[in-house]
């Protein structure tokens, strides 16, 4: 697929791709870090960094009780988000074709809010 510029949303989800953009179908989709990885010619090492952020973000999650699911301290959240921030900047400088990376962690920032 090829662009002229893109515009993400970098977000946190369960069980599903960290990356939301339009590609295509006139429709702002989910992608995962594979798909965004090719599309935005993403290198090998933030692609490790992301999977890493992206997993430590599903393993938060309480399989008996959803609701539950939480960072095992306000800290380690904190660090996640920040890291994510990191990795937002990172992909806006490493990507020849995105223009914009609104972060919003897992619903923390609001749309528009954090934008790189």
């Amino acid at each position: 697929m090829n662009f002229m510029t893109v515009d993400v949303a970098l977000l946190a989800g369960y069980d599903e791709g960290p990356f939301y953009y339009f590609s295509g179908k006139g429709r702002r989709s989910n992608h995962s870090i594979e798909e965004a990885a090719a599309e935005l010619s993403l290198g090998i090492d933030i692609v490790a960094d992301l999977t890493a952020w992206n997993d430590e973000y599903q393993d938060t999650l309480d399989q008996d009780y959803p609701p539950d699911s939480k960072f095992p301290t306000p800290e380690a959240e904190q660090a996640w988000r920040e890291k994510g921030k990191e990795l937002a900047v990172r992909i806006k400088q490493e990507s020849p074709v995105v223009a914009s990376v609104d972060y919003q962690a897992n619903g923390f920032y609001k749309d528009g809010t954090c934008v790189f």
